[in-house]
């Protein structure tokens, strides 16, 4: 849920933001939800589900897990995979390895009620090389030196459509900021795409480790809206998932790339 929970505090700090309309939301009374994040890949990692609970906005939650839930996931050739809870509140499944070109269901069984999605692995673009380059946007004002930020370079394949995740590790430590893209510009080229760092400074000596995914459409979408949200680009909204039932979250089934860069 390191996506979604962050969801209700990111509407708190949209009214700072600057818009000509001021938007009254009550947030001290936002009810608690059922977040559902599910991920399948091709790279052998385990198929994984985590089930928590978001918190309520006026108490210091930790975004309890929730245990008990019978997870399966069902691929379109009719391959069923049970996921065994192995921690609280997180589903696993070790013999599940996504296949590029299938469609994966999601079956989540809690408290009597079913909550379902699906999601199909695209295709593959190749992860050339990362690359570290200053920052054009901060640091190096006044002879300070510049700030340094990670290059993400792939060739995309030819074909619209196409829609990328990548997720930044600093020194072992998430960096918890949705990057996005698609290929609207980028189609059939090469071209690094940078990643900001927010609050995180990178230095000389920093190890940084990437997850690159290739994600279908409606996940994209999912995670665009809480990009945007956190760059202040929409209304307040939570983005709409693609698992049924009103909840938070997001199932993708995806390619995925892994590379590790030192800072020099």
């Amino acid at each position: 849920m390191k996506h979604s929970a962050i969801i209700i505090v990111i509407l708190s700090l949209f009214t700072f933001s600057s818009c000509e309309k001021i938007i009254n939301i009550d947030l001290k009374n936002a009810a608690a939800r059922l977040v559902i994040e599910g991920m399948v890949d091709d790279s052998g990692s385990p198929a994984k589900v985590t089930i928590s609970k978001s918190g309520v906005f006026s108490t210091n939650s930790n975004y309890p897990k929730v245990s008990g839930a019978v997870v399966k996931i069902t691929d379109n050739l009719g391959n069923v995979f049970s996921l065994q809870e192995t921690t609280t509140g997180i589903y696993t499944n070790t013999a599940l390895k996504g296949v590029i070109g299938r469609t994966y269901h999601l079956s989540v069984l809690l408290e009597g009620k079913t909550y379902t999605a699906s999601s199909t692995i695209t295709r593959k673009a190749v992860l050339d090389s990362l690359v570290v380059d200053n920052n054009p946007f901060g640091g190096g004002i006044g002879g300070g030196d510049a700030e340094k930020w990670i290059g993400v370079s792939y060739t995309d394949p030819v074909g619209y459509g196409d829609n990328i995740q990548v997720v930044q590790t600093i020194n072992g430590k998430e960096d918890r900021i949705t990057h996005v893209a698609d290929d609207f510009y980028s189609d059939g080229g090469r071209a690094p795409f940078f990643l900001t760092t927010g609050k995180i400074k990178l230095k000389v000596g920093d190890t940084v480790a990437i997850a690159f995914r290739f994600i279908d459409k409606y996940v994209y979408h999912y995670l665009l809206g809480i990009q945007n949200l956190a760059d202040g680009n929409t209304i307040p909204e939570n983005p709409e998932s693609n698992i049924s039932g009103n909840v938070l979250g997001f199932f993708s089934a995806h390619t995925s790339q892994n590379k590790e860069i030192i800072v020099r």
